[in-house]
């Protein structure tokens, strides 16, 4: 199975780490050519196209600037990324044989470089899927990186067993372009959800997105490769809820 996660805003290039294994970025060029055709923005410029505040876009306007420099830090992606996701992955504390699997089977889609394995050195940015940037593809980053995303995702699935868990946000899953994948793939979007006061179960943002990284832990940790094991979850307590489930959303509650 094809795991895909998406990025997190959240960073960290500082905190010391024992990997010393990377690999490169497969679209590093596409990824250098975006940034390049960004360089002529102000900071305002990007606070307005991104819709974040003066702070936030002046950061940005740095790591454009700093990207082709090579003083400038670079780390593995799945331990540059400090979301709330990657603090349920929890990536550094993987064993070789866990960094072995992840490297095969799990995907960060990225609005700068588009695809992304866990090993590849990435540096500081900010670039969110649904920017509405112009370019020579189309309107919008999803333009720009569609057909690159799909068909790799796709390659990846057919080498494997055509299964695809989208542990993803609905902005980075709408990257896909779902024509493009394999003849009879088979797509599973884990869904995680909180019992109420009521006695319902309701799906809480904050915890969905944690419990997206402690699945990703989950398969690359126990190695699965028959998609049925995946009901087998049980991290902080959520179980299986086929009553809920259908064959494209599973449901997970607790």
């Amino acid at each position: 199975m094809i795991i895909t996660m998406s990025p997190a805003k959240l960073q960290d290039f500082k905190s010391s780490v024992s990997v010393k294994k990377s690999t490169t970025p497969l679209y590093a060029k596409e990824a250098k050519e975006l940034y390049e055709s960004m360089e002529r923005l102000s900071a305002s410029e990007i606070s307005s196209l991104m819709s974040i505040n003066p702070q936030l876009a002046h950061d940005v306007y740095q790591y454009i600037h700093a990207y082709p420099l090579a003083k400038t830090p670079q780390r593995q992606a799945a331990l540059a990324y400090n979301g709330i996701s990657y603090q349920g992955l929890d990536a550094k504390t993987f064993s070789d044989k866990d960094w072995e699997f992840a490297q095969k089977h799990l995907i960060h889609v990225s609005g700068l470089y588009g695809v992304l394995r866990p090993l590849d050195l990435i540096k500081p940015y900010r670039l969110e899927m649904q920017i509405p940037w112009p370019n020579d593809k189309g309107k919008d980053l999803y333009a720009f990186w569609s057909d690159t995303i799909s068909k790799y995702l796709a390659k990846q699935m057919s080498a494997d067993d055509n299964v695809w868990i989208n542990l993803a946000s609905k902005e980075y899953a709408k990257a896909v372009n779902r024509k493009l994948l394999p003849k009879g793939y088979k797509v599973i979007t884990p869904i995680f959800k909180q019992q109420t006061d009521n006695g319902g179960y309701k799906q809480i943002v904050v915890y969905a997105k944690k419990a997206r990284g402690m699945m990703t832990r989950f398969i690359i940790q126990n190695q699965i490769k028959d998609v049925e094991h995946l009901k087998g979850f049980d991290t902080e307590g959520y179980v299986f809820a086929p009553q809920l489930s259908d064959d494209k959303e599973w449901v997970f509650i607790r």
